[in-house]
């Protein structure tokens, strides 16, 4: 892929902040022996490097339970088996796969266990296909935690978890679906961080920029459908794949009417799913795991949150709320290129660049790099960016479109 480089590399050295020389071991967290440029200790860094604590990051665990995974438990019901995680966990997030019948249905509940023996109640984790709907829900809350729409999170370590179905359709259940789930513990302990951080690969894999459509916010007749960016991003990474939706398609699987929201991370997952293509949810930490996933040309749709206080060197916007976006690629000089129907107004949603450093803050920073990958069709042939433009100076765009506004 031939990419104009020296623009960015130009642009990144003037908005280049103080150095300092750290070696990274888990995203973001620089090792003990980061040190600035310019401070000389006393004390060896033998001594240093054996008397301070290593610093770690949040560790990520993966499982998959197979549909036979639930056993009947009684009438239009099903318990998963009792699943011991390899690590205690504070965090869990899942995505279900399954191609329901008409006119099937089931209601999806958690339930964690911790150390002493005690357990959370069993939660309400989402529903998928044709349920009696149920007006004005509001995210489970309860003593450990609570678990936001998606999202399960604990104020204590937990160390089992289980799933229970219960079919609610106007016909039995007869398909169960697969889960797909990542656990996390984001305050590891040092001995458990070096037992299961991720090792980063000897070798980087090459760097990959998929050439997506890109998908506005809008339905077949041009409607404008506000807070439909992960509609939009699937439509994006479905074209790409070979398959175009109309919007208000996919958007009658994503929106969950009981809560009034436009998509959570399963039923996005599960729309993909529905429109004939595999996807799971998984976490990204680094930047070879997302390499990792371009190689075997899998799209990624990245959650992010952009906080107006942030330290950010040259991104397209100043600040944005829950949004997502679907991954074209990585460069090899620092570039994150993505689709944005956000930005589709401005022209500049399609191939849409951020800087590295921005990107990671904004998604593998403020929302642990949760992205819901799209699996390719078999025998599917990629189709790459071979001539990137030059890294845009989005600061002095933005500027510009204020002064003429």
């Amino acid at each position: 892929m031939q990419l104009r480089t020296q623009g960015v590399l130009s642009k990144i050295r003037s908005y280049a902040l103080p150095l300092v020389i750290v070696s990274v071991g888990v995203l973001g967290v620089p090792s003990p022996l980061s040190i600035a440029s310019d401070w000389t200790s006393p004390l060896s860094d033998d001594w240093k490097a054996a008397a301070e604590p290593m610093p770690v990051g949040p560790i990520d665990g993966r499982d998959f339970l197979a549909p036979d995974a639930f056993q009947k438990s009684g009438q239009g019901q099903w318990l998963s088996d009792i699943r011991r995680t390899d690590f205690a966990f504070d965090e869990l997030i899942y995505s279900w796969s399954v191609r329901l019948p008409e006119g099937r249905g089931f209601r999806l509940y958690l339930k964690a266990g911790f150390a002493g023996g005690d357990s959370t109640p069993w939660i309400y984790a989402g529903y998928w296909g044709e349920v009696n709907q149920v007006e004005g829900r509001e995210s489970p809350r309860f003593e450990q935690g609570r678990l936001a729409m998606d999202q399960l999170l604990l104020n204590r370590k937990a160390r089992t978890y289980q799933f229970k179905l219960v079919s609610e359709g106007p016909k039995p259940l007869s398909l169960k679906p697969g889960l797909h789930v990542v656990y996390t513990d984001n305050r590891p302990r040092q001995s458990v961080w070096r037992k299961y951080a991720r090792q980063t690969p000897g070798k980087r894999l090459p760097a990959k920029v998929f050439d997506l459509p890109l998908r506005a916010q809008r339905d077949t007749k041009g409607k404008y459908l506000s807070g439909r960016c992960q509609s939009a991003a699937l439509a994006s990474a479905m074209e790409y794949l070979g398959k175009a939706v109309p919007l208000e398609e996919i958007i009658s699987y994503t929106y969950d009417p009981e809560y009034s929201y436009p998509g959570i991370w399963p039923r996005t997952i599960g729309a993909a799913i529905e429109h004939g293509f595999d996807a799971y949810i998984d976490r990204f930490r680094d930047w070879d795991a997302v390499r990792a996933a371009l190689a075997e040309n899998k799209v990624i749709l990245c959650s992010i949150l952009m906080p107006k206080e942030g330290d950010y060197i040259n991104p397209p916007y100043s600040s944005m709320t829950g949004h997502i976006v679907t991954l074209n690629g990585v460069t090899d000089d620092g570039r994150v290129v993505v689709t944005d129907s956000a930005l589709v107004r401005s022209g500049r949603g399609y191939q849409c660049q951020w800087l590295e450093q921005d990107f990671e803050k904004i998604w593998m920073g403020t929302k642990g790099g949760v992205g819901m990958v799209i699996c390719p069709p078999e025998g599917f042939q990629e189709k790459v960016v071979e001539d990137l433009p030059e890294f845009p100076d989005h600061r002095a765009i933005r500027q510009a479109r204020q002064k003429s506004s």
